[in-house]
């Protein structure tokens, strides 16, 4: 299955997220071969890297994780190809400016109906890809639009529960929403890959742990903070390493800031 991860620090850091030890899940040892982008953000803009192709055998990926630019807020995906071929256009995080931010948008699972249920709508009209999840994207802005431009973070984090709740119905819908400063978390279910096959969907299909202070450098396979925060919370798939990871609930949704959970709902 596709694979999510973010980082979210309450300074400019450097995180060296090296994708194809990461993508190991993503075109080396499992079967999401199909593309992979990571996202930088920096004040009122992002670097955005993406490719539609295995992570495990990129040149653009080595010269990525070799050179991360400083942000708060990283977002990255690793794909597995559900819906809509390999191409760049079908590729996450999908990108969009709106009332004057970048915002960014990921998805892990699978709305097989959305696509015939709103095939008539602006929505998908918009779309330049082939994908339920950039559609799920265009829908969720939709959504917001009436409350923009000067809603508060806890505005949009309760149209972003209430469109959660609507896209649960729909399929699997693990997302990871940014405008940069704010994260936007929804944890559904996932499948995995065991002995060659995929699961049943189940939770958690998200992981969140949290630097705290003092913790002047973590490193695991594929990751490294290599300039310390004074507090990030990271969320990925699954487990990065022996420390503790506290998966998250099916449907849980979070509003995240600058390293800290600033707002936190169980469906």
């Amino acid at each position: 299955m596709c694979e999510l991860f973010a980082v979210s620090s309450d300074q400019p850091i450097r995180i060296h997220y090296e994708l194809r030890a990461f993508a190991r899940r993503g075109g080396g040892r499992f079967r999401n071969r199909d593309g992979w982008g990571i996202v930088f953000a920096q004040h009122r803009d992002a670097y955005l890297f993406k490719e539609p192709a295995a992570a495990s055998e990129s040149p653009l990926e080595r010269l990525v994780a070799k050179h991360t630019p400083p942000a708060r807020l990283v977002v990255a995906h690793v794909r597995l190809a559900t819906a809509g071929g390999a191409l760049l256009a079908n590729t996450h995080p999908f990108r969009r400016t709106h009332f004057g931010r970048v915002l960014h948008f990921a998805h892990n699972g699978s709305l097989p109906q959305l696509k015939t249920r709103f095939a008539a709508s602006e929505a998908a009209a918009n779309c330049v890809g082939d994908t339920d999840s950039e559609l799920a994207f265009l829908l969720l802005l939709e959504r917001l639009g009436p409350l923009e431009p000067a809603a508060t973070p806890e505005q949009r984090f309760a149209v972003f529960r209430e469109y959660c709740t609507e896209m649960r119905a729909e399929g699997t819908a693990n997302f990871l929403f940014t405008d940069g400063e704010q994260l936007f978390v929804h944890a559904h279910k996932r499948r995995y890959e065991e002995d060659g096959a995929f699961s049943e969907p189940r939770a958690p299909a998200l992981h969140m742990r949290t630097l705290v202070p003092g913790e002047d450098h973590w490193a695991t396979e594929g990751a490294e903070v290599v300039s310390a925060p004074g507090t990030a919370v990271l969320l990925a798939s699954v487990p990065l390493d022996k420390q503790e990871w506290t998966g998250l609930d099916e449907g849980t949704t979070l509003l995240i800031e600058h390293g800290r959970v600033r707002c936190s709902a169980a469906p």
